[in-house]
């Protein structure tokens, strides 16, 4: 039973250790993918910024063509980039959904092993409280029916 016990305890160690690996995993993709996704969108705001700024100028009228142009040039190269940025990012939406489902795994393995953990235990507890209501019963029974058959030491004429 002790060693039952034992290689229960060393098995949900590992169990545990391994959920906890499969969770910061599955967190470091998902802040990977949450970086590539921001800095596209971070990329489209700038290129935004800088075609409000194109507005701007012409609305001033301070407008050169040449500035323009290399404005409009630059904010359609920022753009660019940044859906590279995110077709760069559905390889790390992928390994981000498979560290999820690797860690899901794991959580469901451990919460397994957890509930057998408890059964034996409930068992062990079972049987404790058993043998001890089993030796109360005996105790009991054998001072009542001990004392009919014993004479007390007054009665056998010692005292």
């Amino acid at each position: 039973m002790a060693l039952r016990k034992s290689v229960l305890e060393a098995v949900l160690r590992v169990a545990r250790l391994r959920e906890q690996q499969a969770a910061a995993q599955a967190q470091r993709e998902r802040k990977r993918l949450h970086d590539a996704v921001a800095a596209a969108a971070q990329l489209d705001d700038f290129a935004a910024e800088y075609r409000g700024d194109v507005s701007r100028l012409l609305e001033q009228g301070t407008a050169v063509v040449g500035l323009v142009q290399n404005t409009f040039e630059f904010a359609r190269r920022l753009e660019a980039t940044a859906q590279e940025q995110r077709e760069a990012s559905e390889p790390l939406k992928i390994r981000a959904v498979e560290a999820g489902k690797i860690h899901q795994d794991h959580k469901l393995r451990l919460d397994g092993l957890e509930k057998i953990e408890r059964i034996e235990k409930r068992r062990a507890l079972q049987a404790l409280f058993a043998r001890e209501s089993r030796e109360t019963e005996d105790s009991v029974s054998s001072r009542l029916f001990g004392r009919g058959t014993r004479q007390s030491p007054s009665r056998s004429g010692l005292a």
